[in-house]
């Protein structure tokens, strides 16, 4: 899956970059992906660029 400048706006990197805690908080607490990019982890696959299932 590649990622697109509207959907970047929505994914963990680009909210950390913009230090929005609450947003990353909230898309985190129960993640089931990672980034393969980065290491971050979401609750959702559309939260981050490249979503790898967590074990």
């Amino acid at each position: 899956m590649e990622c697109n400048i509207e959907q970047h706006k929505m994914h963990m990197c680009a909210l950390k970059a913009e230090n929005n805690t609450e947003c990353v908080k909230s898309l985190s607490d129960k993640p089931t992906v990672v980034c393969s990019n980065c290491g971050a982890k979401a609750n959702s696959p559309g939260n981050v660029c490249s979503p790898q299932k967590l074990p």
